[in-house]
Order: C-alpha cells, then sequence, then structure tokens
C-alpha cells in the first residue's frame, strides 16, 4: 500500500488523452457492478479496497498516471503513457485479437489486460502486494467501462476514435467529446447514483445473455452495438435533438451491460 500511496501522491493529470465516458457514467458502471457483487466478492473487495466503493475507484485510471508504472511505463516518456490500453481493435467482422499484436504494445487491446489483470488476481490475488494488487482492480474497473464507449473502439476502416471535429448543433467539438461530456448524463441531470438506480433494470435472465462467453466476446458486442454511434463524418454537423433520440437508449444499454459484465469480471475473481 506503501508504493500506491507514493505513487498517487505523484499525481499528474491526463490532459492529452482520450477519455471515455464522463466521470458520472464511469461511476455509475461501478456502482451497478457492485449491485450485482456476489457476498463473497463484496466481502474480498471490501477489504482489498480499503473499506471503499468500487466508485472510488473508477476514474483512477484516467486521473492517476502513476498507476501506470505498474505496467511498465516509463514516467519520462508521457506521450506513451497518455495511451494507457483504453481502447481495442476489431477486425471487418467485429472480433477483436486475443493477443497484443506487435507494435500495439499497451496501446490498442485493453480486453487483453481485463482479461490478464483477471486472471492474474484469480490465482494470486492471496500472494500479491497490496499496491499492485489495489491497482490491478483498479484498472479492471475502469477497462471494463471503457471497452464499451463507442469511442475506444478501432474499426479497420476507422481507427481515429472519434478524435475530428463535428458542428454539434452551434458548437464546434471533437465528436470524442461528445461521449467525454457524457451522452447519457448530459440528457439526465441525475446523480451517478441515480444513473444506475434508473438504468439497472435488466432482467435475471437478460443479465445472463449479456454476460455469456469472456471479455473478448463482449468486445465484439459492444463493437456490432456501437457501429451505428460512430457513423458520423469529419466536419459533419449533428442535430443535439436528433442525436439523442436515436443514440441515447444505445449508450445506456451499453452502460448497462458494462455494469453487469464488471461485476461477472469480479465475481469470476472470487468464486
Amino acid at each position: 500500500m506503501k508504493r500506491f500511496l507514493i505513487l498517487c501522491i505523484t499525481i499528474s493529470l491526463l490532459s492529452t488523452t482520450a477519455y471515455g465516458w464522463g466521470r458520472r457514467e464511469h461511476a455509475a458502471v461501478a456502482k451497478i457492478a457492485e449491485n450485482h457483487l456476489t457476498p463473497k466478492a463484496k466481502e474480498m473487495l471490501h477489504k482489498y479496497m480499503h473499506r471503499r466503493s468500487l466508485v472510488y475507484y473508477s476514474c483512477y485510471a484516467d486521473d492517476y498516471q502513476p498507476l501506470y508504472i505498474d505496467l511498465g511505463w516509463q514516467p519520462s516518456n508521457y506521450r506513451r503513457m497518455a495511451m494507457f490500453p483504453h481502447t481495442y481493435c476489431v477486425d471487418e467482422n467485429c472480433k477483436p485479437p486475443h493477443y497484443i499484436r506487435k507494435g500495439d504494445e499497451y496501446v490498442k487491446n485493453c480486453l487483453y489486460y481485463i482479461d490478464t489483470w483477471a486472471k492474474e488476481l484469480k490465482e494470486n490475488h492471496k500472494k500479491m502486494n497490496d499496491s499492485v494488487r489495489l491497482t490491478h482492480l483498479a484498472l479492471i474497473v475502469h477497462a471494463v467501462g471503457d471497452m464499451h464507449c463507442p469511442v475506444h473502439i478501432r474499426y479497420p476502416n476507422d481507427t481515429s476514435l472519434g478524435v475530428y471535429k463535428v458542428m454539434y448543433g452551434k458548437k464546434k467539438m471533437d465528436f470524442h467529446r461528445l461521449w467525454d461530456a457524457g451522452l447519457v448524463g448530459g440528457v439526465h441531470p441525475w446523480s451517478y447514483t441515480d444513473l444506475a438506480r434508473v438504468i439497472d433494470i435488466a432482467t435475471e435472465t437478460e443479465v445472463a445473455e449479456w454476460c455469456k462467453g469472456d471479455v473478448y466476446d463482449w468486445g465484439e458486442d459492444a463493437a456490432r452495438a456501437a457501429i451505428p454511434l460512430r457513423n458520423y463524418q469529419p466536419n459533419e454537423v449533428i442535430d443535439p435533438a436528433k442525436f439523442k433520440r436515436d443514440h441515447l437508449e444505445t449508450g445506456e444499454l451499453l452502460l448497462r451491460k458494462a455494469g453487469y459484465r464488471l461485476a461477472k469480471v469480479l465475481n469470476g475473481i472470487f468464486e
């Protein structure tokens, strides 16, 4: 824990990183996951996360560069550090790779890291250094949310992550910022607890269906769902009211699935 605290003291905000979802959305994903944890997972997370909620750590990966040192980052290489694995690639069939492709180290497959961190925790959580264990958990909490964000998916014909200008009503902005600002949170003037409560509405059958398979299957599912949300070109004029009517429901669905799938990952670690 001492190392983790020292790293956090040396915080530096990631001012140039392309984030996904707003803080409220990440917090809502963590809250939904908490609602669906097993008693054992709740007990172990309460212990390992120092009696703090998952919500407390839901944005640490965006806020604290030092967390990445445990992944092998060099503090002097800021540009590389700013490319923390928040994203993943898919092929023309929306299928993600199950490995890190040459040249993509740390960058383009957060699914691989979620899978790797979860397996390491499942096998060794009792023996792990306190700070490494907490770091792995905090990064999983954040990355499962990120993998469901439409502008965190690199398609073969569009690897931009939405980092291009559009006219959103009368305002010129990065398309990616529509998600940073929070499409869902921007429409609903709620706290994260309210947002979690009103979108945590799936049946047990739906939750079971959405949580089938593994993180790579979930990545494929999210990529297919996000295609219509990415069909906007640079300099396109977007009508905010129509954009919200067309895509709000899908945005809510992706957040909902992220919460249930995060619970699935965490429950699996401690089963």
